[in-house]
């Protein structure tokens, strides 16, 4: 399997978690202090952002673009997200959880962009060693 699809298919993956997770009625699981719901949009839109930008990056995309469109995309997957919360028992929208939702897609974006960088065997080479020696 390609990077790009795996990439993709992991991003879908968590996505689907993610809103699962967010439509289960009255959750009582996970931790109960001051600002864990902050940190758990936080964290989870941050994974979202980081494989958003490994798929985009992997498909060709530059870095910039890349981090412009995970946090676009969890603008929006966060606003659908806390839109549908509204029916779902024990649950509501937010405007504080869609902002922890926008800021960890684009600071999980920022830091896979950063990864990459600094860890390029995440990305396949565009021009891999031997490729003028081996041709299909």
């Amino acid at each position: 399997m390609k990077r790009g699809r795996l990439y993709l298919l992991m991003l879908a993956g968590w996505v689907a978690l993610t809103l699962t997770l967010t439509s289960i009625p009255d959750p009582e699981f996970g931790p109960s202090f001051p600002g864990a719901d902050m940190i758990a949009h936080f964290g989870f839109y941050g994974v979202m952002g980081f494989l958003f930008v490994l798929w985009r990056r992997e498909t060709g995309a530059g870095a910039a673009a890349a981090v412009v469109w995970a946090a676009i995309f969890a603008a929006l997957l966060g606003a659908v997200d806390e839109y549908h919360q509204q029916w779902i028992p024990g649950r509501s929208m937010e405007l504080l959880d869609w902002a922890a939702d926008f800021a960890g897609g684009t600071a999980g974006g920022f830091c896979s962009a950063v990864a990459v960088s600094m860890f390029p065997f995440l990305l396949t080479p565009k021009n891999p060693p031997f490729s003028r020696v081996f041709k299909d």
